[in-house]
């Protein structure tokens, strides 16, 4: 971050605590890995009137994190504010020496927990790979659906999954003790029925009432991996010899 962004920040943060604006009465945070369909479930949790959510505001590195959301949640106009959290932010990026104590003062300040996370950590690697080598990480339905077939280099996939098993066991540290909302990709965002579903299991929980949600964001990876993935049978033969053999039963 260059000294005009600092200053801007701090700035920023001076002109918050003086006024000390009032906070939306609920909060919330979406906290998990990426490309595990938060995005999905921002832009879902958005078609409520009553709701605004953020992205990921903790993307770049920031002086004082925990000001930092607080000074978003000030911004918002609606009763409800909620934000996403990636894990490797709080890990990698911002400066949080403890990430326990981190997410535990947001739930003793109010922001309630949802901790999404996505069971098949093969289909999870793919989508990273996917989602680099074609340059972009969402689709909206409203542009053209992009169906290049691609490379997958084996040790690059193990890596990514051994990078996303890393991740899960930095988070099951940090939120085994928090109450939250759990929830899993496959289960709770894979299908238009089940994303209407767990908004309206979301919005009881934020003690909402019920609305009609719709997205314009598109599944980037078939089902049918063979379909995208060149290579794909050479990696399940190699893929069949490991402990991640299981990922394989349910590809999804």
């Amino acid at each position: 971050m260059n000294k005009k962004n600092i200053f801007s920040n701090f700035k920023t943060y001076g002109k918050y605590l003086w006024n000390r604006p009032l906070l939306p009465e609920k909060r919330f945070v979406i906290f998990g890995r990426g490309r595990s369909g938060s995005t999905l479930l921002v832009s879902l949790l958005n078609t409520h009137s009553q709701i605004y959510c953020d992205g990921e505001i903790l993307h770049d590195w920031v002086s004082f994190p925990r000001l930092q959301i607080n000074v978003c949640a000030s911004r918002c106009q609606r009763p409800v504010y909620g934000f996403k959290l990636l894990s490797y932010q709080m890990r990698d990026i911002q400066p949080i020496i403890n990430s326990t104590q981190f997410l535990t003062n947001l739930y003793q300040h109010g922001y309630q927990i949802i901790y999404l996370r996505r069971r098949n950590l093969l289909t999870h690697a793919f989508s990273n790979i996917n989602a680099r080598q074609q340059k972009f990480h969402h689709q909206s339905s409203q542009g053209t659906i992009q169906n290049h077939k691609i490379y997958v280099d084996y040790q690059t996939l193990i890596n990514w999954i051994e990078h996303s098993e890393q991740l899960e066991q930095y988070e099951h540290k940090i939120i085994q003790n928090l109450p939250c909302l759990s929830l899993i990709y496959e289960d709770h965002l894979l299908t238009p029925e089940s994303q209407q579903k767990t908004a309206d299991q979301i919005f009881n929980w934020l003690d909402l009432p019920p609305e009609s949600v719709t997205t314009n964001f598109v599944k980037l990876m078939p089902s049918d991996l063979s379909k995208r993935i060149v290579n794909y049978e050479e990696l399940v033969t190699k893929l069949q010899q490991t402990r991640y053999a299981r990922f394989l039963e349910n590809p999804n």
